[in-house]
């Protein structure tokens, strides 16, 4: 068993509603990594609109969080896919922040699983990973404001309404949301089968 990490930094206090609780509710981290980063943008968004100030400086975890969901998201898709499909050959990108590989990945395998899964219902996701891709193919124009040969990194823009950005990135995220439960039902089917033919008599 793994020795318990001791830290004042890192530590639980007697206000509970303040404690956050880690492995403890969730066995599947990847979807509540991607779950934290959705909702820490969209509360983000939330105060811009309602107070109406901001904006200038949250617009950057705004825009990295939901990048990073996405992220977090096509990675999910693609490791539920391969965990379903028998073929040595058939192997995930290499760790990459890449969301075109990735997004081009993820629909591959989502076909592969189910040859039937509907090609219309990435439309949103397919618009808005093309926007991401054009103006932070890294994922790091909004986390540093500077790029390796020391040039500005989000040149060519000057505005960026947050609530449309949101309003957009909601929509291309229930798609993803949609083929992310697609391909966890299609996975648990898949366990069920396999313990079928596992205890056969």
């Amino acid at each position: 068993m793994k020795k318990e990490f001791v830290s004042e930094l890192f530590a639980g206090d007697d206000d509970w509603h303040n404690n956050a609780c880690l492995n403890e509710w969730s066995r599947d981290h990847g979807a509540t990594y991607a779950a934290g980063c959705r909702r820490a943008a969209e509360l983000l968004i939330e105060h811009i609109d309602t107070k109406g100030r901001d904006q200038d400086v949250l617009v950057y975890p705004v825009v990295f969080l939901y990048r990073h969901h996405v992220e977090l998201a096509l990675k999910r898709i693609i490791t539920l896919c391969l965990l379903q499909i028998d073929d040595p050959d058939v192997k995930g990108p290499k760790a990459v922040h890449d969301l075109n590989v990735l997004w081009d990945h993820a629909r591959k395998l989502v076909r592969k699983v189910d040859p039937s899964f509907p090609r219309a219902n990435h439309s949103n996701t397919d618009a808005v990973i093309k926007e991401l891709i054009a103006i932070d193919s890294g994922s790091t124009a909004f986390r540093y404001d500077r790029t390796r040969e020391g040039e500005p990194s989000l040149t060519g823009i000057s505005l960026i309404n947050t609530r449309l950005f949101g309003e957009k990135m909601k929509a291309a995220c229930y798609e993803l949301d949609c083929m992310d439960s697609y391909v966890a039902e299609t996975y648990s089917s898949f366990l069920d089968v396999m313990s079928d033919l596992r205890y056969q008599p």
